[in-house]
């Protein structure tokens, strides 16, 4: 069994060696049959030197790709136009792999029949777990732990959607529901490019698992995992549910409840902090951020924007060589 480890990444080059380095520990190195495929979403800093000098010292498993049109989406679907693998591991340039990584895959594509797999995702938070990050707002920071035993992923609290930090799919599946969209993901709207194409593996009959063997360690500087950084995403998973939930009253009515609505429930957040609830605070204003994303999205297409996602196109990329 070949697997392609995939890692698109931008102006991330010392984070990006990190997690280079944990993936050619010894113990993945003695598996047989692997590679890493990074694809540089046009940096401008030296991600290009680190990809030169992995490419140089690990020849036969390390390739690295250049895709100059900015957006992951684009840059996962060069990956997968590029890989060797009949099993395609997807992950972040900000992880740190388990020794075992890639004996993992191979033990659980061995022993299951499953199309893909969502492993475990534990977050490694410099400073320290916030105290007002509870367990839902950690599904957002990637946290994916559900136990130790091989589950059927529509059992587990994300409901059946898997998270593109440790994400192990099948070659074959894009075959047949093709790429990521581009309008989807940082370069798009910001998110939900895993869990769309998620949706998409599950309406064409692919069976999801998740599989704890195969452990990544997400790592969280202080400065990124933020409340700001919360309330943004809940913000653009209102801007997703437009294209699912038509407005539930007209356009103008909607927007006058949103401002009040926002008002109202930043002033029960200033409540909730001053009685020393930091998690209720972040739930409330996080209620407001999706109501005013979704009213955000509906003004964006009175303004024409198209209410279906682009699909997405595995094209080839020139691989670069040193």
């Amino acid at each position: 069994m070949f697997v392609s480890v995939l890692i698109c990444t931008r102006n991330r080059a010392d984070s990006l060696r990190q997690t280079l380095n944990s993936v050619f520990d010894p113990t993945n190195l003695r598996s047989p049959d692997w590679e890493v495929v990074v694809v540089d979403n046009n940096s401008d800093d030296h991600t290009a030197q680190v990809c030169r000098d992995y490419q140089a010292t690990f020849p036969g498993h390390f390739r690295f790709l250049v895709e100059k049109k900015l957006g992951k989406s684009r840059a996962l679907n060069a990956a997968i136009a590029a890989a060797r693998g009949e099993v395609l591991a997807f992950t972040d340039d900000d992880v740190l792999f388990a020794s075992d990584y890639l004996g993992g895959i191979r033990t659980v594509f061995t022993q299951h029949t499953a199309d893909a797999a969502q492993g475990r995702v534990l977050l490694d938070c410099e400073g320290g777990w916030p105290k007002w990050l509870d367990e839902s707002y950690a599904l957002m920071a990637d946290f994916r732990d559900f136990g130790d035993e091989v589950i059927d992923l529509e059992g587990t609290p994300v409901g059946g959607t898997l998270c593109g930090t440790n994400m192990i799919v099948r070659a074959d599946v894009f075959s047949r529901i093709s790429g990521f969209s581009p309008d989807l993901g940082p370069g798009g709207i910001g998110v939900y490019e895993d869990t769309e194409i998620s949706l998409r593996m599950r309406q064409a009959g692919c069976h999801l698992i998740y599989a704890p063997q195969i452990l990544i360690r997400h790592q969280w500087q202080r400065d990124r995992l933020t409340k700001s950084f919360i309330r943004w995403r809940l913000f653009l998973h209102g801007r997703i549910n437009a294209y699912y939930e038509p407005l539930p009253t007209s356009f103008f009515r909607f927007g006058l409840y949103v401002v009040k609505e926002t008002i109202a429930k930043e002033l029960v957040a200033i409540w909730n902090l001053c009685a020393g609830r930091p998690t209720l605070a972040l739930h409330c204003q996080c209620e407001a951020r999706l109501q005013a994303g979704l009213f955000w999205q509906h003004w964006l297409f009175k303004r024409g924007v198209p209410r279906r996602w682009s699909p997405g196109v595995l094209e080839p990329r020139v691989e670069v060589r040193t």
